[in-house]
């Protein structure tokens, strides 16, 4: 028997083992936790986000068919205004019981520039449908992160991103922001037009009003080689500087209790199609079943955790990037991340697997670890900073608080901004410490909505000082 097939029918026989033990486990959800929650329409009485974690009940939920309608909807509206996009933040930005705005409608390509390599876009355009058209007009997203149901509006608007040292955020590629108001007024702005709204909206956690339409910096359609196996966390940490070098796009998923990590390499290439290798795994089902095990049973989560590195199986594709990036996430989560000087990375993933381990803290789900580039968006995580993120994961049948409370302050210690669209406990008097524009930013909200209509309790947190 050839060593591939030893391997495959190691994995088979190892599933098989986790399964059983499954099967004879009683393994009750969290109130709350149970199947998935359904992707929002307007109409609904109650909206979720993806994970199930934020809910709230507006009396008005609102889907604009045209901008025209927006700005009409949005002077109109009563009570606090939110707007969603794919719900999939973790964070309560979305979160109102008065007026919630969907921007569904507002989608597709408005215009392009074939010579700039720029596109207008509506806001409400889901990544996972822009790829497509964008390369008819010759154009790719610069980078992606690895899953695709966003809306452009939510990952311009939390600064959502992908990895690669010399790429930045997807607030980085705005060239051009036309946002509508509280008061339905419209503002369009740019670099040379309205720059303080323009550095403002680019990052504007839906602070300001609604942006309708984004002019994205773009690129040359291109094609990406990914290869993605398993190595032991050690010398990963060793080739970190080798890895990011070498490579347009790296990142890595430590486990706590297991010495290897899986390692995803992204690189440009002009070669022949090469599909993904048939998965015969249930992948979903093996993470649901095995996050709620090793929450459950005692001392499960070390060898799962070991049991699903040696499960993994390598990958080697080619493609369409826009069709190479994502990758399928079905096992919901929560999630926590931020974002550290990029120097300061590999000592604070150490301290943090330390400190789980020797924690009574379990968890099935892995870190992530990236880098992206700095970028000059006032609220932006990367803002002058070129940055580690690391994030941190627990599955929805398992109560997320007691890993992420122990977790935040290492990410603290090593001068951590906290993604926005993840979870986090901070609040304005510390976040106000963390960015150098932030005084400029709250000006620039107070003026275009001096009533606060666009601020729910969430954003009144993080945003306004008691």
């Amino acid at each position: 028997m050839s060593h591939e097939s030893l391997e495959n029918a190691d994995r088979r026989r190892l599933l098989k083992a986790g399964l059983a033990v499954g099967a004879a486990a009683s393994l009750p959800l969290l109130p709350g936790c149970g199947a998935p929650p359904a992707e929002p329409k307007a109409g609904d009485a109650e909206w979720r986000n993806w994970s199930g974690s934020q809910v709230s009940h507006p009396k008005a939920w609102l889907n604009p068919r045209d901008e025209a309608e927006l700005a009409a909807q949005m002077r109109g509206a009563v009570g606090n205004i939110r707007v969603t996009g794919a719900s999939h933040s973790f964070s309560a930005l979305c979160q109102t019981d008065d007026t919630l705005f969907s921007l569904d409608q507002l989608s597709g390509i408005i215009s392009h520039d074939p010579e700039t390599l720029q596109a207008t876009v509506w806001a409400g355009t889901r990544l996972r449908d822009i790829g497509a058209p964008m390369w008819k007009i010759g154009q790719g997203l610069s980078n992606q992160g690895d899953v695709n149901p966003q809306s452009i509006g939510g990952a311009c608007g939390t600064s959502t991103h992908g990895t690669g040292p010399t790429l930045g955020s997807f607030s980085s590629m705005v060239r051009g922001v036309r946002l509508v108001t509280a008061e339905g007024e419209i503002i369009d702005a740019d670099a040379e037009h309205d720059a303080e709204v323009f550095h403002a909206a680019s990052t504007s956690l839906g602070a300001l009003g609604v942006v309708s339409q984004f002019k994205l910096q773009n690129r040359k359609a291109y094609k990406l080689h990914e290869r993605e196996f398993a190595e032991p966390l050690a010398q990963v940490l060793d080739k970190l500087a080798a890895y990011t070098r070498d490579n347009r796009h790296f990142e890595f998923w430590p486990f706590i209790e297991s010495d290897l990590a899986v390692v995803k390499i992204l690189n440009e290439t002009e070669a022949a199609d090469v599909p993904a290798p048939e998965e015969n795994l249930p992948v979903t089902g093996i993470l649901n079943l095995f996050a709620r095990l090793a929450d459950t049973v005692p001392g499960a989560d070390g060898p799962l955790q070991r049991l699903l590195t040696r499960l993994h199986t390598p990958v080697d594709r080619i493609g369409r990037s826009y069709n190479i990036f994502p990758s399928e996430r079905d096992s919901r989560f929560n999630e926590m991340e931020y974002e550290l000087p990029a120097e300061q990375g590999p000592a604070c993933l150490q301290e943090i697997i330390a400190t789980v381990k020797q924690s009574e803290v379990r968890t099935l789900f892995p870190l992530e670890y990236r880098y992206v580039a700095a970028d000059d968006c006032w609220l932006s995580p990367f803002y002058e900073r070129a940055s580690c993120a690391i994030s941190v994961h627990q599955h929805i049948s398992v109560d997320y608080r007691p890993l992420f409370d122990l977790v935040e302050p290492i990410f603290w210690k090593y001068g951590g901004r906290p993604h926005w669209g993840k979870l986090h406990t901070l609040d304005a008097a510390r976040l106000s410490q963390l960015y150098p524009r932030w005084d400029d930013f709250l000006r620039v909200r107070e003026r275009l909505d001096p009533k606060g209509k666009m601020l729910n309790a969430h954003l009144k947190k993080i945003l306004v000082t008691a």
